[in-house]
């Protein structure tokens, strides 16, 4: 079974989720109220993940005597196979990659130039709360997004229009017992750990192969609710006003787990 099979069956129950996008510099903010409305922004860098695996390049292994055990110089016939074998193990890994790709796209289709990413960034602008949208380069595109909506039927960012499916950055999920859960996996410092696991291990294999590292999530999310916190795991817990509580999570490389909150709303 090869590298990118491998991570293809232990991240299969992610990879059906789909994912493309990961966080960059970004601030973002959830504002959740007691009667269940919220208000959620933002604005920053959305990174299009590189899933194009890293090229290698060929190396001839040494040949050997069958009558000594010692090495000897290869025939042109021996090269040749050489050859072959190395270019069909290169096409099948670039297979199985493809695969990877398509699975993590949701049907999106393959991200993987700037003329795709480009037509990505058009639909985007067609949707609702996608105020500004503009393709940076380098597979960044920058971000200013703001909705205003309610929890009966739950809510993530980002949603992508014609069914594609996409991992969350953050989905906000009502309870049967009228709380709500706030989890926000993509905003942690490193896409290798915790929830990100999968995805991390694939693009740490392209970033070894040579590539270029891509930016990885740095920012702030905030927040502020006037609803009861039941839970969180931020580092100093809830800041007090008189209009209700905020929770702050300063993201980088020291935050492995991504934000968390339970909160209760009206009637609990």
């Amino acid at each position: 079974m090869t590298f990118l099979r491998l991570i293809g069956a232990l991240a299969a129950p992610l990879l059906l989720t789909g994912c493309l996008l990961s966080p960059g510099k970004f601030g973002s903010t959830l504002d959740l109220k007691r009667d269940g409305s919220f208000t959620f922004t933002y604005v920053g860098e959305i990174v299009v993940t590189d899933m194009t695996p890293p090229s290698a390049e060929f190396s001839a292994s040494p040949c050997f005597s069958e009558e000594t055990g010692g090495e000897r110089a290869c025939t042109e016939a021996e090269l040749a196979q050489q050859r072959k074998d190395f270019d069909e193990a290169q096409a099948n890994g670039n297979g199985d990659a493809g695969m990877a790709a398509s699975a993590m796209t949701g049907g999106m289709g393959n991200l993987d130039d700037d003329e795709s990413i480009a037509e990505f960034v058009e639909q985007l602008r067609k949707q609702q709360g996608w105020n500004k949208v503009s393709y940076r380069g380098n597979r960044i595109i920058d971000v200013e997004y703001a909705i205003t909506g309610t929890t009966a039927h739950g809510f993530s960012f980002p949603m992508v229009d014609g069914g594609n499916a996409i991992m969350p950055f953050i989905t906000v999920i009502k309870r049967k017992d009228g709380s709500v859960k706030v989890s926000a996996p993509a905003y942690s410092g490193e896409p290798s750990g915790g929830d990100m696991g999968a995805l991390g291990a694939i693009t740490s294999a392209g970033d070894a192969g040579g590539k270029p590292p891509q930016p990885k999530p740095q920012g702030i999310f905030t927040l502020t609710t006037d609803g009861r916190i039941l839970t969180n795991n931020t580092e100093d817990g809830p800041a007090m006003s008189g209009t209700g509580s905020t929770l702050k999570w300063v993201v980088n490389a020291r935050l492995k787990k991504g934000p968390e909150a339970l909160i209760g709303l009206a009637g609990q």
